[in-house]
């Protein structure tokens, strides 16, 4: 019987257990105090469900039994962790005393099915429903390693269970019954699939240790074997794909955290809007000159920490393959001129001067993603500003070659700072490093800019490195290849960027916002902009709004309980009347994803805003929604 349950069969492990068979049972063991205690845990809750329509005699003896396997089961783990280092036979024998005490939990679940599934019991027959369901359900990732063991266990409640539906009749049990069989099948599926991929990543596993060893050995009698050592590079190279894959197995293991990442980064920008908005709002106020300074080094921390978090939310999206270049008509000169109206500031704070240098032969449009570019210019521009004491920074853009549909730049931003030994250069742009990495260090920064930099780079179809003396500053430099923007597309960008004229807003908005903070935000920034504003705090309240009242614009949160943002959507644009002007909804969401974005679009939205919210960014935004400004 034991050996019925270790069913994996595979290479040198066909005449007896080998080490991913005992990586199996270690799995199913170490899995065991917990999965010990849920089980009877959710034993106890059966009871107090149905204890009022079952003699106490009877689920009395029942629980104590289940009780009793507890005790036992618990035994037998401590027995297979003690014997670990100790005898073969001793670890044998624990284990098939766990095998054998799962099996009888199993039965003991499916004769508590036969005792507590009343006839005309809905209530209980309910408990014992989901009970039973939830059980066979979260025992797939802790005996699927031993397959055979889960078909077994889930086996004892739900034969009984099928049984006993169909023994019931009527069209009720029967479509229980039907449902109970295709729940069971699909639980089969599931802890199969689940196994396999246990065996494939194990077996993986071993086989990269037994590559090592070999690799190894071969370097160490390659001393005095150059023959043998020439054949062990042809071999390496012959099993250079087998290791890429194996590394890109490791990485999707590290995606999972990425994408915590991401969540922990919505969950974090949602409290930050309320913080950046307040001051935002706060700065419009009348305040002396020492409040001024106060709101002025608050907002100016809130913004450090809302870039680190920026940084993080884009690593995570690199990482998790999920980050979406645009390809969009934009002027390379004017970003470019931008940044440095941006940052001239920050340089003549100290002292340095900041220039542009550009080709006359670059084309006035370009084809590609100005959000990212811009991302991969301030890094490069304000690494250069942070760096240098003294001189100047120059950001340089040479045509290195150009057709009459594509151009090749390349991109530069000297410094004349303290630049970063030979040594340093090799790891610049590896994730989390800096080139000083002291904790005595004068200058900060998580050391995720660079990495992401050159990600973005590389998602371009670009090249990047960096040259630099110590004390004598460093050239940060990429090569791009970019489509030149078609006439039309230039004419619409231009357009596109015109200038909003200054003034108030006018139009009445509704704002669908379930965070009591984001609401009183939002609020006072678009009454102050010279808007009409009504609330709404959940999707169907909006709609309830939507249909009373008319509004020139709608500002929609995605995530609110009741109906979210997206469904509130579908359902307003699916009984919009045909031909009549269209309602500008613009989302306002905490999720910033590049996906997200596209989700907004596709369930009926206009446009998007990520939180935190900036003013002048939301004015922008509108103005292009709403049409002219009054003066």
């Amino acid at each position: 019987m034991f050996k019925f349950f270790l069913d994996y069969s595979g290479g040198k492990e066909k005449n007896g257990r080998g080490p991913v068979t005992d990586e199996l049972i270690r799995l199913v063991l170490d899995s065991g105090h917990s999965s010990n205690i849920s089980v009877f845990v959710l034993a106890v809750a059966l009871i107090v469900m149905v204890r009022p329509i079952i003699a106490p005699v009877v689920w009395q003896g029942w629980l104590a039994g289940m009780f009793l396997l507890f005790l036992l089961k618990f035994g037998a783990i401590f027995c297979y962790h003690g014997k670990k280092k100790n005898s073969e036979a001793g670890i044998q024998t624990c284990v098939r005393a766990y095998v054998f005490l799962i099996f009888l939990t199993g039965v003991m679940w499916g004769l508590g099915v036969l005792l507590f599934f009343k006839h005309n019991a809905i209530i209980e027959q309910m408990a014992v429903f989901f009970i039973i369901a939830g059980l066979t359900a979260g025992a797939i990732p802790i005996l699927s390693p031993l397959r055979k063991l889960y078909y077994a266990y889930i086996a004892g409640p739900l034969l009984p269970f099928v049984c006993l539906l169909l023994h019931y009749g009527g069209q009720y049990y029967t479509i229980m019954a039907s449902i109970m069989v295709l729940y069971t099948l699909m639980l089969i599926n599931s802890a199969t699939r689940v196994q396999q991929s246990l065996i494939t990543s194990l077996e993986m596993s071993f086989a990269n240790e037994a590559l090592v060893a070999d690799l190894r050995q071969a370097s160490e009698e390659g001393e005095a074997l150059n023959l043998e050592l020439i054949t062990e590079n042809d071999r390496r190279k012959a099993t250079e794909d087998e290791l890429v894959q194996a590394r890109d197995a490791a990485e999707a293991a590290s995606r999972a955290k990425d994408e915590f990442l991401a969540n922990m980064s919505h969950e974090i920008r949602t409290p930050m809007n309320g913080i950046l908005g307040t001051l935002q709002l706060l700065q419009d106020t009348k305040m002396d000159g020492v409040q001024s300074d106060y709101v002025k080094i608050a907002y100016s921390s809130a913004e450090s920490l809302l870039s680190i978090l920026n940084d993080i939310l884009d690593f995570s999206k690199i990482a998790a393959r999920k980050m979406v270049l645009e390809d969009i008509p934009f002027s390379l000169q004017a970003l470019v001129q931008d940044l440095v109206t941006l940052l001239t500031s920050q340089a003549q704070a100290k002292n340095v001067a900041l220039v542009a240098e550009i080709d006359p032969r670059v084309p006035e449009m370009l084809l590609g993603d100005p959000t990212r570019m811009r991302q991969v210019l301030i890094n490069f521009m304000t690494n250069g500003i942070k760096f240098t004491e003294q001189g100047e920074v120059r950001v340089v853009v040479q045509c290195l070659s150009a057709f009459a549909s594509r151009v090749m730049l390349r991109i530069e931003v000297r410094d004349t700072g303290i630049g970063i030994s030979e040594k340093k250069q090799h790891d610049l742009f590896q994730s989390f490093t800096q080139a000083d990495g002291s904790t005595t260090r004068k200058y900060g920064g998580t050391g995720l800019g660079l990495a992401i930099v050159r990600q973005l780079v590389l998602l371009m179809g670009g090249k990047i490195g960096v040259e630099s003396v110590p004390g004598q500053g460093s050239v940060f430099w990429c090569e791009l290849d970019f489509p030149v923007a078609a006439l039309g597309a230039q004419d619409e960008e231009k357009k596109a960027q015109a200038p909003q004229a200054e003034g108030v807003l006018q139009g009445h908005v509704l704002l669908v916002e379930d965070n009591k903070v984001n609401q009183l935000v939002a609020g006072k920034m678009l009454a102050g902009m010279g808007l009409t504003v009504d609330l709404a705090e959940n999707g169907e309240k909006a709609l309830a709004a939507l249909a009373e009242n008319r509004y020139d614009l709608v500002l929609m949160d995605c995530q609110m309980p009741v109906l979210d943002g997206y469904e509130a959507t579908r359902a307003f644009r699916s009984r919009e009347v045909q031909g009549e002007k269209r309602l500008p909804i613009i989302a306002m969401t905490a999720n910033a994803m590049e996906g997200d974005r596209r989700q907004c679009l596709e369930a009926g939205m206009d446009d998007y805003l990520a939180k935190p919210v900036k003013k002048e960014l939301l004015r922008k935004l509108l103005g292009q929604w709403l049409g002219p400004v009054s003066s």
